[in-house]
């Protein structure tokens, strides 16, 4: 079994979680703007884009929570990214149908994803980068120790 901090696994079930909600909002708004919106319409090409930028995110969280899951380096990145987008998209769905209660949990769910991920710890660890000696070890480990190349 992998050694796997507590906080990574939940980022890696949270990205599934969020693609499941990306994709069930793209089907909506693929369907809205498909079916129920006059040809040519402005709100038409608004929600049909919008569905689009949500069919993208459901690919996108789909693959992040397997960068997360497997601890790959490109995971950190994408997650900033995927949930930036997602808060984005949220709020603007929220102004689009005038209901700012929907955009709440999507949007609180992508704030605390961007700030797990600004942590120095969590960065280190999905980036690779080894955590700081001088945090880790003791002064009395550190008497022994050779002295690191700067």
């Amino acid at each position: 079994m992998r050694d796997r901090p507590l906080g990574i696994t939940t980022l890696a079930f949270s990205s599934i979680m969020v693609a499941l909600y990306c994709q069930m909002a793209a089907i909506v708004l693929l369907a809205t703007g498909s079916v129920y919106t006059a040809a040519g319409s402005m709100p038409g090409a608004v929600v049909l884009f919008l569905g689009a930028i949500f069919l993208g995110l459901t690919v996108a969280s789909y693959l992040l929570g397997f960068g997360f899951w497997t601890g790959r380096h490109w995971s950190w990145a994408g997650g900033t990214v995927v949930f930036a987008v997602l808060l984005a998209c949220s709020i603007f769905l929220a102004v689009l149908s005038t209901n700012l209660l929907s955009a709440a949990l999507p949007s609180v769910a992508a704030i605390l994803g961007i700030a797990y991920l600004q942590r120095p710890a969590v960065r280190a660890r999905l980036l690779g980068h080894a955590v700081d000696a001088r945090r880790t070890v003791s002064i009395s480990d550190r008497l022994d120790a050779p002295e690191l190349a700067h």
